[in-house]
């Protein structure tokens, strides 16, 4: 069976796996990214994990490529990362032609949230549906689009930065600076103050409080971590009105930590979205969680290669 690399490298770990045609890991393996160390450093790292896990391609496979997942804004044509936040230094890096240097594998190179996307419709949730949407809500939020059973791209790749919807129109702020895991956990920093009976101060500070300690707090019953997951879930659902209306999806898939770590929430957040669907066809469409929860970013690495190197 033929078998690809796949590649997640993210702001704190790079991840790599062996991956067969059909979607199964046959190895795995981590390391921390390190990026204060360069890219050079970092491309260097990660060839010696890709190393690592193909050494379990069985006799008589065939490798394909390798397949890369990485922050953006990155242009999947040309191989060049521009600058992602979490990534500094990178500026301009051509990181697809570095790894084919350094291994002199074929390498796909694809933003991470429309790898994880591609993962989600191929091995997940999506299998089957021409129209697809992935929602990933955590320390930010991000996204994928399949439209027409294809990848949306858009120019230099930089399609469907979903968080970078515009919710509030009197300050232009946009959506993950408001429902994002990070902006949930800077709200009930901002209430907690003026709350000094809540739970939240037993387990956190608001320097340092986070999503996590909302939700496990309004789990337990407390007023304030209580009606900011509400808030939470009325901003996610206006964010997933807009994307029904937007690109009309057989079914929204969301991810990331805030969303499969607190079901309810979604479930809210779905009652928001369509209270806010213009018409009923936008009310018939599944919003539900994503299936691959931490494989999806190595399972998209693996799709964004056999996609592009013939076994998809």
């Amino acid at each position: 069976m033929d078998h690809v690399i796949a590649v997640d490298l993210g702001g704190t770990q790079i991840r790599a796996a062996l991956v067969c045609a059909d979607g199964t890991i046959v190895a795995h393996a981590r390391t921390p990214t390190l990026v204060d160390e360069g890219p050079q450093a970092v491309v260097s790292r990660t060839c010696t994990l890709m190393s690592r896990v193909q050494r379990a391609l069985p006799a008589g496979a065939r490798l394909l490529g390798v397949g890369v997942g990485a922050p953006g804004p990155l242009d999947p044509a040309t191989g060049i990362v521009y600058s992602p936040p979490n990534l500094p230094g990178w500026d301009a890096f051509p990181l697809r032609a570095m790894l084919v240097e350094a291994t002199g594998l074929a390498v796909a190179l694809g933003n991470d949230a429309n790898a994880a996307a591609l993962a989600e419709w191929r091995f997940g949730g999506g299998q089957g549906t021409q129209h697809m949407v992935y929602v990933t809500v955590s320390t930010g939020i991000g996204g994928g689009v399949i439209e027409d059973g294809r990848l949306l791209l858009g120019r230099m790749g930089a399609a469907a930065e979903l968080g970078f919807m515009i919710l509030d129109p009197e300050h232009g702020t946009i959506w993950e600076d408001l429902a994002s895991g990070t902006a949930l956990g800077r709200a009930a920093a901002s209430a907690m103050p003026a709350h000094p009976a809540s739970l939240l101060h037993q387990i956190a500070t608001p320097a340092t409080v986070g999503a996590a300690h909302v939700a496990e707090a309004a789990a337990r019953g407390d007023a304030l971590a209580a009606s900011l997951m509400e808030r939470e879930a009325r901003l996610l659902g206006l964010g997933f009105a807009s994307i029904l209306h937007i690109f009309s999806p057989e079914i929204i898939l969301v991810g990331g930590s805030v969303a499969l770590h607190n079901p309810d929430l979604l479930a809210r957040a779905r009652a928001v979205a369509y209270a806010h669907a213009k018409v009923p066809l936008y009310r018939e469409v599944p919003i539900e969680l994503a299936r691959l929860g931490e494989q999806a970013g190595v399972l998209g690495a693996a799709a964004l290669a056999l996609g592009a190197f013939g076994a998809l």
